[in-house]
This record gives C-alpha cells, structure tokens and sequence, in this order.
C-alpha cells in the first residue's frame, strides 16, 4: 500500500474516499446532524433560483414566474392558512339537500318529497293563498235562478255560510263527465267523426278536452286535481249518471280529501243560439251551474250545501268577470249533488259554440276554483 500512496492522485483520491467515509459513519451516527442535512438540502431545492437553472441547463429556456415546486411542509403550511370552512359547510349542506330531496321512489311518497324540497329551494314556495273579502247580502241579491225547482231559499244565509270543508292532505277537485260525448260545433281545426247529433267519441274534440284544459288550469295555479276521462254515456246513454255514480264513490272512497267534484257538460238550448264572452281580446263560451235539490223525491242531504258553493263560485266572478256565468239553473232533479257538498254541473257552452271557445273559459274558471277552496 506505501508504494501506491506515493502517487499523487491515488493519494488523493483516497482521502477523500476516507473523508466521504467518515462523514457518513457520522450521519448515520448523528440523529439531529442527519435532519439539519436533510432541511438543507430541502431548502436548496426549493429556491426557485435553482430551479430556474436546472431549467436553462436542460431545455435552454429562462424562467421568470415563482417556482411551482414547493416543499411539502410550506405547501401545507400556506393551505393551512388559506383554506376555508365554507366549502366543508357547503359540501355538508349539499349532502342534507340530497337526503332530503332524493328522488320521489325514495321517498315514502311524493307529496312528502314536495314538503320537504320546497323550503330548500326558494322559487318553489307555495305561493300565498289569495286574500278573499267577505261576502255580502248585495253579491246574493245579484246572482238569478233559473230551473224548475220550486224552492224558497235565503240566497244571502246561503252565500254567507261557511264552507266547513275538510283539510285533508291530497286531491281537492274530481272533474268527470256524465255525458262524456258531448261535442261542439265543427270549426277549422276541430272537425270530428260524429256519433250522434253533436256527440262523438273523439276525445280531443269533445267535452272531455274542456275537462283536460281546466286540469291543466288548476294545476298551474297548485291546485291538486283528478280528471276521469272515461266515457260515462257510451255505449248506454240512459245509464250515464248511474255509471258516473259509481265512478264518483269510487274516488270519493279512494280520496277524502276531494271537496269539489265538477261534472262539466255541453249545454244544449232549446232554442240554438249562438252566445258568447268577450274578456282580454278572446271570445269564450259562457259558462253556467246546475244545482239539483231533492224535490224530485231522491235523497239529497247536501243540496242546499251544493247551492251555497255554487252562489260563492258565481259571486267570485261577478266580481271580475259578471258577464262569464248565465243564472244559476236550479232544478228538481238530484245530478249526483248528494255525494259531497261540494258537487257542481257545469255546463261550459252550447252547441253553437266551439271547443276553442270552450277551452278560453278554462283559466278564468280555475282561477274562481282556486279561489273558492280558499274561502273559510
């Protein structure tokens, strides 16, 4: 080994291997020595004037933005200092939407879905319920009967009374059709394969698209509402108040909460003449009521509750539109009235008008509707 240490380099060389050497069994050695190494060598890495270098060296271009290579602890420190709770809070709330606004299937049912959703989301508020001033003895005085029902009544204990109507959770109005066929006059649009005089079984031509169109009415104004579009005088025309009878009690059963079943009809004059509305630039067909008592000798317990509902719908529009509702026929025979004491024939036009004038008087029908299951 002496005559190898002679030479310069080979001497060297090997001093600084024992240096090297000696300078790990330190490191190794040394705890706080070993990590004051390791914190250096982190700060030398992450200035970004090293970096910049590193950089010309291998791509040839210079850098002059902040380095994106940061150490770990000051990354951590800086997202320590610049994080928020908000979007924790957010995600939390987030995830309590979508527990209480899962889908309906998820839901025990959807009207518990639409309870739950509605106050989490601004725009979807029930709207407030319209304010209706009081009736008076004037407003009873104005509304005229028609019919042939002899009866004496006190119009304005009538209109006056309260409805008393039960506030159950569910479907309030039951539209259906006793004389489902009826039709209209034929017009551009609206022309139809008749199955009898001014009947058809078309139902987009015949009185169940009125009822169609006074759904869709009522709905927009959040009103929840069932349509039985099945035919009720077909192919018996003799048994379609009985067949709707059934029907009536079936939903009646089925629905508690119903309050109003409206039995929309086609009018057929005796003398056919052409009447009509003119409200907001269109042209409608005028609408009237058919309250039946028991004077024809039937059981009919709730007549004079089905002509106290009737006098307020008629009074809430003479208040707007006087000119929409005909008298109020009032007649003999019973029509189903004595299945709730909220039951209304409706009859919507005659035979001279047409469906579209029909279908115009729908929204201003609903709005009274809507009004009228506000009432006290």
């Amino acid at each position: 080994m002496y005559p190898i240490l002679y030479r310069k380099k080979t001497r060297i060389r090997f001093y600084i291997c024992l240096l090297g050497a000696a300078l790990c069994l330190r490191l190794l050695c040394a705890p706080d020595l070993r990590e004051a190494a390791r914190r250096e060598a982190r700060e030398l890495l992450s200035r970004s004037e090293l970096l910049r270098g590193v950089v010309f060296l291998e791509t040839g271009m210079r850098t002059t933005e902040a380095s994106p290579i940061e150490s770990t602890d000051n990354a951590a420190r800086r997202g320590e200092q610049c994080s928020s709770p908000e979007p924790r809070q957010d995600i939390d709330a987030a995830a309590r939407r979508d527990e209480q606004c899962s889908p309906p299937d998820k839901q025990p049912g959807p009207d518990n879905a639409d309870k739950q959703c509605s106050s989490l989301h601004p725009g979807s508020e029930d709207p407030p319920a319209p304010e209706i001033a009081p009736f008076t003895p004037e407003e009873a005085e104005e509304i005229d009967f028609r019919g042939d029902c002899t009866y004496e009544v006190d119009k304005a204990e009538l209109l006056l009374r309260p409805l008393d109507w039960p506030k159950e959770p569910g479907p309030k109005v039951l539209i259906i059709h006793s004389h489902s066929c009826e039709s209209y006059t034929e017009c551009d649009g609206h022309t139809y394969l008749p199955s009898a005089n001014y009947r058809t079984l078309d139902m987009n031509n015949n009185v169940v698209a009125v009822g169609d169109a006074l759904a869709e009415a009522l709905a927009r104004l959040g009103v929840e509402v069932i349509h039985d579009r099945t035919y009720n005088d077909y192919p018996d025309y003799n048994s379609s108040y009985a067949v709707a009878r059934s029907k009536i009690k079936a939903y009646l059963e089925r629905y508690p909460s119903i309050v109003m079943v409206l039995d929309l009809h086609r009018d057929a004059l005796e003398k056919p003449v052409r009447e009509t509305v003119e409200l907001e630039g269109q042209t409608l067909a005028p609408l009237m009521l058919v309250i039946g008592t028991d004077e024809g000798g039937l059981y009919h317990p709730n007549w004079a509750d089905n002509l106290s509902c009737g006098l307020k719908l008629q009074a809430l529009a003479n208040r707007e539109t006087p000119e929409l509702f005909k008298r109020i026929s009032f007649r003999a025979q019973r029509f189903n009235g004595d299945l709730t004491g909220g039951s209304l024939i409706v009859e919507v036009g005659s035979t001279e008008n047409t469906l579209p004038e029909a279908v115009a008087a729908m929204p201003y029908l609903a709005r009274y509707v809507a009004e009228l299951l506000e009432c006290p």
